[in-house]
């Protein structure tokens, strides 16, 4: 079975004809400048390219960026004339090949779970063969876009034909590539330029980076979902195509860069992105050509068609060069951005890590970026290269894993598979039976019926199973373990779902996948000896891991563990929506083939069978659904990547009869947005999974299915799907209207969500519990801290005071007439003012939500409110209790009879000092003894206290919301609203003298202990006091902030006002010879040149983070 080992493979590898990674050079690549005058392109564009291609002296294995606006490029391809002969042939070459696409009558009509309108790819072959028939075609341009559209269309990563006009260059964007960080995994993320990231990441920003906020006026957030939709070989998840926009340490290690970077689509030659802060940065966009293509000596339009369409002169195709082939001994030792693995392959697919530090003792890592070698390419390997020895390292990795982990107590398993495309369905299934030596494979599959597979099963059934079927001598096996060993068995057809399928079936997992060792998947060798014989993880102690974008052979994977055993899943990134997200959100379909070997399959079985009148006729029939064997009348590019279709449909054994798994939403148990940190480090997301999976931590609002955002032990077997989900926003691809059947209907329909549809009341409910899981110690604090407040308030004063009390025998009248006021009673009681201390605050900042829209930022403003006011309230009443000190109507309250010193006289300290004039409470004749408590506890006054302390933290929080001191002048209206709480504290200080309940010097007292306090909790609660770039950011209890860069997450959307542009002033990018500081409004304009010079700044020797920006 070595060679059904390969020819599975076969097609994976060419994933990397997607620009993202074909162009993955080109990424750093210097542009080439022409001296030739851009006016010179308006008669002959591409022979203004092909000049400047040549004044540019490629390298041989090299990319080449040219400084030339993509009209150009545009112009060239719209000049190219129209081949109708052709491009009928081609239709009439691919149409055969589709028919063994086995998504095509589900893709025109999918369920409702699927998350993309249904596109008819029969249907779109028949609009262009009607449009090319009856002349509606004015350019080869428009008949290869609608081409490419179809497919674009169908989201299936195992579905694509590259037509060689659109593939002789791409368009460069170099410029557009950002970042979508969350401040802590679960609040919505922004979109952040790369470079304040990676400068982020660094420790090197000594500006404040702002948000995104637009291209060319679309918000950021539509305009990355609809150029995402236009990526090739695209996954079939929302959130998964989303994902792919962006660079991460994952995909980076496995040679994949950004989508946004390239296209093959038309874009305008420049990009205007617009700054929360005002800042804007212009992108000049360029031409890029691959290494694969030669552009040299073309004249015009005409010679473009000919060379790059229908000669395979002007590509190259010859051998890698010593330096671009690498033995498999070669592949870097390290990961770029991966801590040191315990043990890892030689190409870097699979590495294992043992993660360390406190809470983290017992979790081991599984990273599986590829089921194939990373670097290596699979169609022209090294001579060295062995893909059996691939797949047994992959398993020694494993095994040194399960070894490691038992000696040191590691019971838990983190398998991460972020950035996995697919490959070895082998190394796929081995895995999985190394982690469930008794696990079943309840996978089933089934290709499509069409005419050349029929009369194919009909001629010479044993042949089309060694061809195309196993690749091997063995038969098919049906469910009840039954080999399919006839044509009419296995061709059937049969119904399911409106398609006509074959049989399902799966391969014998009883042999051997490599008949030379023989090397048997764990389990299944004839002499029962497993290399693994009991699960090493219990199914509860084990989670994966996902960008969204697993595809292939990683989405069997995961299947596996998921529907058999319960494995719970955790997808990371997303769009920036409060709803759930697959894990598996790369194509489901279970088997990729090339054109090509559908074709080798088929020829071979038609040429070797009989030559009977019935063979004949049966041949003879079915001959126009026969791929044709010659080269396609026009030729793909590059040279020899002929298209691929995905064959086979999976199923799961307990839904054999209804949609294959590709079109089945299955929402990941938990979800998290992307934090800077799990940016920098794979050991951040490896963390927070620990904390998601056992430590209770929440994930992002409404993805999980209990109400508190945790997620459960094991999934609920054996139903793990649901139907409904979120529709992706409409899309305007270049195509016919016939080719998506609800074109017109695709704006973001929103169905009854998966995993869970939450009313309002239940939301709230499921906030309330995520929030008082995050707050319960803090309110089980505050309240000790009131309790005890309270308490040492109510107890008996332990201090004995003395007053002096004599007349003037005179004139009677009272020596210190400064305690002798009248009890006239306070204006406000003090529990109303304690309740206006605090009510007014809490009341203004739920109002905010209605502009702030962050129920975390009220939590923190509340709270911060009340740590204010009872801290406040300790320092107040410890305060009264040992100092004290006696109210303006004391000796009215006391009623002093200075003839009962001599019978009420414990504490001997009446009638003593001088003049014998001091005495104590023990004379006063006040049978209310709480009175009297109250009179000689003045100091300092607690209305005071709550009041500075309440509004003193309003005071500050509408400073941070309204940016009153920031970096420009406010207007008065927002100067006049911040000072409006220090009215109020002043106002109820001030009703104190006024009810001479109080000493000015306990009015001091108060405000300054309650101030004290407002600064110390505000600080608690938020990012700066002053620092307007960052006091309007709630700090988290479980992440730290780092500062420099998250202070802009929540730029706008945590503020009340952005009047007066502040921020706009900022420059946003650092000033360097070739971009020079810019203000608000001006434009900074940067091609190539500039982001090399942004890049090279990055490097520049910055300060290092002091104080709290050493987080």
């Amino acid at each position: 079975m070595q060679d059904s080992v390969l020819l599975a493979l076969a097609g994976v590898s060419f994933a990397a004809l997607e620009p993202r990674q074909v162009m993955h050079q080109a990424r750093n690549q210097p542009s080439f400048i022409s001296s030739r005058d851009l006016s010179e392109a308006e008669s002959e564009p591409c022979k203004f390219i092909s000049q400047a291609y040549e004044e540019a002296e490629p390298e041989p294995g090299k990319p080449v960026v040219l400084a030339i606006p993509p009209s150009v490029g545009i112009a060239c391809l719209k000049s190219v004339p129209l081949d109708k002969k052709r491009d009928l042939e081609l239709l009439d070459y691919l149409e055969p090949l589709i028919g063994f696409q086995s998504t095509l009558e589900i893709l025109a009509d999918p369920p409702k779970e699927y998350l993309f309108p249904g596109v008819d790819v029969l249907g779109g072959f028949d609009t262009i063969r009607s449009k090319l028939e009856n002349n509606k075609y004015k350019t080869q341009y428009e008949v290869m876009t609608d081409l490419r559209s179809i497919f674009a269309a169908a989201n299936d990563g195992h579905f694509d034909y590259p037509p060689a006009l659109l593939n002789a260059f791409y368009y460069v964007r170099r410029g557009i590539e950002f970042e979508s960080v969350s401040a802590n995994g679960i609040r919505l993320p922004y979109i952040f330029h790369v470079i304040d990231t990676n400068r982020g990441n660094q420790g090197l920003l000594d500006y404040t980076p702002s948000a995104v906020k637009s291209i060319d006026g679309t918000p950021i957030t539509k305009w990355l979902e609809e150029d995402a939709s236009f990526a090739t070989s695209n996954s079939q998840d929302p959130d998964a195509q989303y994902n792919g926009l962006f660079a991460s340490i994952p995909r980076g290690a496995v040679g994949s860069s950004s989508s946004t970077l390239f296209t093959q689509f038309e874009i305008p030659d420049t990009y205007t992105i617009e700054f929360h802060n005002g800042s804007k940065l212009e992108i000049v966009n360029q031409l890029v050509i691959p290494a694969t293509v030669d552009l040299s000596g073309i004249e015009s339009g005409e010679d473009f068609h000919y060379y790059i369409e229908i000669t395979p002169t002007n590509t190259t195709t010859e051998e890698p060069s010593a330096n671009e082939r690498r033995s498999t001994q070669e592949t870097d030792d390290d990961l770029p951005g991966y801590p040191k693995p315990l043990v890892k392959q030689s190409s870097n697919a699979v590495s294992a890590y043992l993660l360390n530090g406190k809470d983290y003792e017992d979790t081991a890592v599984l990273s599986i970026l590829s089921f194939l070698p990373i670097g290596i390419d699979i169609s022209n390997p090294p001579a060295d290269f062995s893909m059996t020895k691939f797949i047994l390292e992959g398993q020694a990795v494993i095994l040194q894993l399960i070894k490691a982990a038992k000696a040191t107590g590691r019971d838990k398993l983190i398998i991460d598979m972020s950035a996995n495309g697919g490959g070895s369905v082998v190394l796929a299934h081995s895995i999985y039976r190394l982690l469930f030596p008794e696990g079943e494979f309840t996978g089933w599959d089934r290709y499509r019926a069409n005419p050349a597979l029929e009369a194919a099963a009909e001629v010479d059934y044993d042949n089309l199973v060694k061809s195309l079927i196993t690749r091997s001598e063995y038969y098919p096996i049906a469910p009840g373990n039954k080999y399919l060993e006839t044509g009419k068995e296995f061709y059937g057809p049969y119904t399911v779902k409106g398609q006509n399928v074959t049989a399902a079936f799966q391969t014998d997992k009883t042999v051997p996948w490599d008949e030379s060792i023989p090397a048997y998947i764990n389990g299944f060798d004839p002499e029962r000896k497993p290399l693994v014989a009991e699960a090493p993880w219990k199914p509860e102690n084990i989670i994966i891991v996902t960008d969204g974008i697993c595809a292939s052979a990683c989405g069997i994977l995961t299947g596996l563990l998921t529907r058999n055993h319960g494995i719970r899943t955790l997808a990371l990134g997303g769009r920036p929506l409060n709803q759930a997200m697959q894990a598996m959100g790369g194509v489901k379909g279970t088997l990729l083939n090339f054109n090509a070997d559908i074709t080798s399959a088929i020829t071979n079985v038609r040429d070797s069978a009989k030559t009977d009148k019935e063979t004949v006729a049966i041949l003879s029939d079915a001959s126009s659904s026969f791929p044709s064997s010659q080269n396609p009348p026009l030729l793909p590019l590059p040279a020899g990547g002929v298209g691929k279709v995905n064959s086979l449909n999976g199923y799961t054994e307990d839904n054999l009869e209804g949609y294959p798994v590709h079109f089945r939403y299955e929402a990941a148990n938990c979800r998290l947005f992307y934090t800077q940190r799990m940016l920098a480090s794979p050991i951040e997301s490896w963390r927070r999974a620990r904390g998601v999976a056992w430590n209770n931590e929440p994930c992002v609002s409404g993805s999980t299915t209990n109400s508190d955002g945790t997620i459960d032990l094991l999934m609920s077997l054996p139903n793990l799907y649901c139907r409904d989900g979120l529709r992706s926003r409409s899309v305007k691809h270049t195509m016919t209207s016939a080719i998506s059947k609800q074109a017109q209907a695709r704006d973001n329909h929103k169905l009854s969500f998966c995993p869970t549809s939450q009313s309002k009341k239940q939301k709230f409910k499921t906030f309330m519990r995520q929030w008082f899981l995050v707050n319960w110690r803090d309110l089980l604090a505050m309240a000790v801290v009131g309790a005890v407040a309270f308490g040492i308030y109510h107890s008996p004063v332990i201090i004995t005071r003395t007053f002096p009390v004599t007349f003037d025998a005179t004139s009677g009248d009272i020596v210190y007439p400064q305690w002798a006021y009248p009890d006239r009673g306070w204006i406000l009681p003090s529990w109303l003012s304690g309740l206006i201390s605090i009510s007014i605050p809490i009341i203004t900042y739920i109002a905010a939500q209605s502009r702030i829209k962050s129920a975390w930022d009220a939590s923190n403003a509340i709270i911060g409110t009340n740590w204010s006011v009872i801290l406040a309230s300790l320092f107040q009443v410890t305060l009264k209790q040992l100092v004290g000190g006696f109210r303006p109507y004391f000796l009215d309250v006391c009623m002093p009879d200075i003839s009962l010193a001599k019978t009420h006289n414990k504490t001997g300290l009446n009638g003593v000092g001088y003049y014998q004039i001091m005495y104590t409470t023990e004379i006063c004749t006040q049978p209310d003894q709480s009175r009297i408590q109250n009179a000689i506890t003045s100091f300092p006054s607690g209305h005071t206290t709550a009041a500075f302390a309440g509004f003193g933290f309003l005071f500050l929080w509408l400073n941070a919301k309204l940016k009153v001191w920031a970096d420009h002048k406010p207007a008065f209206w927002k100067l006049f609203l911040t000072f409006l709480p220090l009215l109020g504290a002043v106002l109820i200080a001030g009703s104190l003298t006024i009810d001479a309940a109080h000493n000015w010097y306990d009015i001091l007292g108060g405000g300054f202990i309650g101030t004290i306090m407002a600064f110390a909790s505000y600080r608690s609660t938020y990012a700066s006091v002053w620092d307007w770039r960052f006091n309007h950011l709630p700090l988290q209890e479980t992440e730290a902030f780092r500062y420099g860069f998250d202070g802009d997450l929540d730029y706008a959307a945590q503020t009340l006002s952005m009047a007066a542009g502040w921020g706009g002033k900022k420059v946003r990018l650092p000033e360097s010879t070739s971009a020079p500081a810019i203000s608000a409004g001006s434009t900074l304009r940067s091609g190539a040149e500039e982001i090399e010079n942004l890049d090279a700044n990055t490097r520049r020797k910055r300060r290092g983070p002091v104080g709290d920006e050493a987080v």
